[in-house]
This record gives structure tokens, sequence and C-alpha cells, in this order.
């Protein structure tokens, strides 16, 4: 690691998560906190001033979150920094960052968790200043182009896909038999079918009727969390116990709660995609 210590700035809205990443940095001869941000048009505002190698930021931030500012500095900046991703736990974040290998610490931050995350980024940083000069060229390739060559492309396809899962509804609204309205959180979706003019969500042991249809209802769902796997239904995957062959290249899904659904053959392959 070089004798020159990484310049950091922590974006977390929180004031004690925020006083924990402070000290235990403070307790580090190899990084200096150059400045702190608790909402994202003034993190964004501090990246882009100080330029930092390293931004420890909270993915949700008043003003704008942290997947926002991430996007732009990366978009903005000709040399953007290392990021790692802070969160209470965010069910679908957590399982992109896993998948895609990007770096996070969940809260409550400790500093074994602390350590790990910033040893992979100071090799990465190491491995990237080894290879070229401080403006990130050595081979006659332009800035740009170096630039381009250095975002990290599994960090990439993870903001392009928590950008995605952002804009979709969290929630559906169900008129019950009174004429009242109450939602139903998409996460708590087990399966869904089609009724008519209907969709029928079952969701907690419970069965809740939306006028809508099954292909404009799929649009509304994260496609790498619900999968159609027949004309008639679509499947939330968190909740599929097992999965076997049936006849005729179809299959028997079994859901925790023992629901057994049986696949097309024209609908199967999104199954197997996402199960790969």
């Amino acid at each position: 690691m070089s004798a020159t210590p990484l310049r950091v700035v922590i974006a977390e809205d929180e004031p004690l998560p925020r006083a924990s990443l402070r000290r235990l940095l403070a307790a580090r001869a190899d990084v200096d906190v150059v400045g702190e941000a608790e909402q994202g048009v003034e993190a964004q505002a501090l990246i882009e001033s100080c330029k930092p190698d390293v931004v420890i930021l909270d993915i949700r931030m008043p003003e704008r979150d942290g997947i926002e500012v991430a996007a732009s500095v990366l978009a903005n900046l000709d040399e953007p920094p290392a990021i790692v991703f802070v969160t209470a736990f965010d069910e679908y974040a957590v399982r992109a960052f896993d998948l895609h290998a990007v770096d996070y610490l969940l809260k409550p931050i400790d500093a074994e968790h602390l350590d790990r995350a910033l040893a992979r980024v100071f090799a990465r940083i190491v491995a990237q200043r080894s290879t070229g000069t401080s403006d990130g060229t050595s081979d006659g390739t332009s800035a740009s182009t170096s630039t381009a060559a250095r975002l990290d492309p599994a960090l990439l396809t993870v903001l392009e896909e928590l950008r995605i899962e952002r804009a979709l509804p969290q929630r559906f609204a169900v008129r019950d038999a009174k004429g009242g309205t109450y939602w139903v959180k998409s996460a708590d979706i087990d399966w869904v079918d089609a009724q008519s003019n209907y969709v029928r969500l079952h969701a907690k042991g419970q069965q809740h009727l939306v006028r809508d249809t099954m292909k404009a209802f799929q649009q509304k769902l994260s496609a790498t969390r619900f999968v159609r796997i027949h004309r008639s239904v679509i499947v939330n995957i968190d909740f599929i116990q097992r999965v076997e062959p049936h006849l005729h290249g179809e299959q028997i899904v079994t859901l925790r709660d023992g629901t057994r659904l049986r696949t097309s053959k024209s609908h199967g392959a999104g199954l197997d995609r996402l199960m790969r």
C-alpha cells in the first residue's frame, strides 16, 4: 500500500452510523477522511469537489439516494472513486451486491467487515495505479477510454438493476368488498394467477384481486424476482422450494407453503434462466 493515505468521503444520513464510520476510519493510518455528507445532493457535490479515492455511501439518503449519487458520479467524473455501499438491509440490494461481488457494508458496521471491504477496494486501487500513470493512461490510450476501462462492470450492472427495481411499484392497491383500499407489498407476493379480467395475488396465505392483465402486471414486477412459468401463472422465485421434471418437458414447481404449480413448455425457459 502507498505511504500516502487514501482520501475517503463518508455519505451517511444517520448520525450514529456516520460517527461509527468516522471512529473506525480514524483508527487507520492508511485513510484520511476528507469530508462527510448527510444527504444525497450534498454527497454528490462533495464527491465531485473533493475527488476522493473511496466513497462509503449509504444507499438510502434524503433528496437523492446512494444509487442515484453513484450513477451520477460514475458518469460525470473522469476518475471516479471506488464505492462501498452501506445498507441497513435492503433485501434486493444485498442480493444484487452478492450476485455481482460489489462491496457493501451492513449496519451496524463493525471494524472486521469494514476492514475486509476496504482491503478489497485498496487492492483494486493499487492494481490500477501500478498499471497506469497519474491520469490513468500508460499506453497511449485516451483518458476517457482508460476511465471507461476502470469502471467496474459489476458495479455498473448493479446500479442499472437497482435503478430499474426502484422504478417498479413496491406495493399494489387492492379494493375490498366494502369499497375500501389496502395495499399488498410486491415482496410478499408468493405467486399470481389470471382470473378473467383480474389477476389474483397470493400473499401470506391470503388472496387479493387486482384488475389488470397478466402481461401488464408482469411488467410491474421485478424481472429478477418474478418469473412467468405459464400463460396464467407468475411465481416469486424467493418462495420456490423445489422444481422437478414432469411430462413433455414441463416442470412441477412446489412453493414453500406446499402449493404445486405446473410450468408450460413455452414459459419454462424463463424459470430455467433464473434458477441457473
